[in-house]
């Protein structure tokens, strides 16, 4: 009776393992919208705080409406402290949960493709799918 009893908890964990996650993501979510600062990086994910504005100085990425953003990143190629930003412009798009963005940097252009992992009115959580950096010529 016991092995039965372990046997049908294997079993029911193996159905609910195998279940289809449902997607975090409304296409039509305004969430998004918004400034998202201090990413923190752990593995393959990166999480973003929701701020009112975009901070001096740190990187931050802002999604306005109509496809515009503001990505805030160095201003140049060194990285010492201390850092250095400006502002670039950029464009954005979003379908189901991947968000693909093209915007400049200091040498050139980058396209980035991100899935969102989770998304609420607090925190931003991506995968980093692709990062492609064009240099000017």
């Amino acid at each position: 009776m016991h092995k039965n009893f372990i046997i049908a908890i294997l079993v029911s964990l193996a159905f609910v393992s195998c279940q289809k996650l449902s997607d975090p993501i409304d296409t039509g979510n305004p969430e998004l919208i918004g400034c998202w600062i201090d990413p923190q990086y752990v593995d393959t994910l990166v999480t973003y705080t929701r701020s009112e504005n975009l901070v001096e100085n740190h990187y931050g990425i802002k999604f306005d409406l109509n496809s515009k953003l503001i990505q805030r990143q160095n201003s140049g190629w060194c990285g010492t402290p201390p850092v250095i930003t400006a502002d670039y412009a950029g464009t954005w798009n979003l379908n189901d949960s991947i968000v693909k963005i093209t915007t400049a940097y200091w040498g050139g252009t980058v396209d980035l493709t991100w899935k969102i992992i989770a998304l609420n009115n607090r925190e931003l959580v991506v995968y980093v799918i692709k990062s492609e950096y064009h240099e000017r010529e």
